[in-house]
């Protein structure tokens, strides 16, 4: 059995991912993950970390995260403030356990930095972000680009809930769900952005080699598309995010555990705090960024 522990209560990550190991599927009767268990959990509220531990079947909260070392064999980091995921993780780092860390990776590059050297110092697998790279949508869509069947891309556009204003490190919070989906649809060879603000949305234009990208980024959205140009036709579609997206997520992260390989490299995990603090920097200054995403 693989007993993981969550660290971060206040985010609907931590239900919805201990929902997927502890609660018997509702269709089937099966769990999940029959081999897999959120054993233990800790959190900064403790009436949402008990009502989590309680709805969940967790059967243990801590009162510190050092309590978790030699009870699990894997943790996540799911606090929405992505400003605590560095030095929260960096114990468990340290000690050899696998860590998942939620989006956004980092806030900083700094943090960034720090958080993948520990992680390398000590041979220690990690990963995370958005789980949204993973939908069954998204890959539909990169799938859509490999195939050839649109032709040599032209143009692409892509749109997500965003809020540059979010109490959450504003464009941090949310935006690494759609700028995952972006290096996933269409690479990680983005070469530079331009951002503009209109009230709290934002458009950014991503450019490739030969073709740019829209991102828009919309505080209300109820529907989100995916649209890509070719020279042969375009195509046009819907990204759905829902519960299997989580559990699309939680495979790659377990499927770490089981192979000892991470699903993304160093650069990959990295990316979207470049990229989102290029969005920012491009904001202050009103130009262009150029980005070196190590591709």
């Amino acid at each position: 059995m693989i007993r993981i522990g969550i660290l971060g209560s206040d985010s609907s990550h931590a239900f919805a991912f201990a929902t997927l190991c502890n609660i018997p599927d509702t269709h089937t009767g099966q769990y999940n993950f029959p081999d897999v268990r959120i054993t233990a959990i800790y959190g900064h509220d403790k009436k949402q970390t008990e009502k989590t531990a309680l709805d969940c079947k967790i059967e243990e909260i801590v009162s510190s995260p050092d309590e978790l070392i030699g009870k699990v064999d894997a943790v996540m980091i799911l606090f929405r403030d992505g400003n605590l995921h560095t030095s929260y993780a960096i114990p468990f780092i340290k000690a050899g356990i696998p860590v998942w860390i939620d989006k956004p990776l980092t806030v900083t590059l700094e943090d960034s930095k720090i958080l993948l050297k520990e992680a390398e110092k000590h041979n220690c697998l990690i990963t995370g972000g958005s789980t949204c790279k993973y939908s069954k949508d998204v890959l539909e869509l990169k799938n859509i680009i490999n195939n050839g069947s649109v032709g040599n891309v032209l143009a692409g556009y892509i749109n997500f809930p965003g809020d540059i204003n979010s109490p959450y490190n504003g464009i941090f919070f949310y935006g690494p769900h759609i700028v995952e989906m972006l290096f996933t649809i269409f690479g990680y060879k983005v070469k530079s952005l331009t951002t503009i603000k209109r009230d709290s949305n934002i458009l950014c234009v991503a450019d490739y080699d030969t073709y740019s990208v829209v991102l828009d980024f919309t505080k209300n959205l109820d529907h989100s598309l995916c649209v890509i140009h070719g020279d042969k036709k375009s195509h046009v579609g819907e990204i759905k995010i829902d519960s299997s997206t989580y559990k699309a997520g939680l495979d790659k992260f377990i499927e770490m555990l089981d192979t000892g390989i991470m699903p993304l490299s160093p650069d990959k995990l990295a990316a979207s705090t470049k990229f989102l603090a290029a969005i920012n920097e491009s904001l202050e200054t009103e130009k262009k960024v150029c980005l070196n995403l190590g591709y």
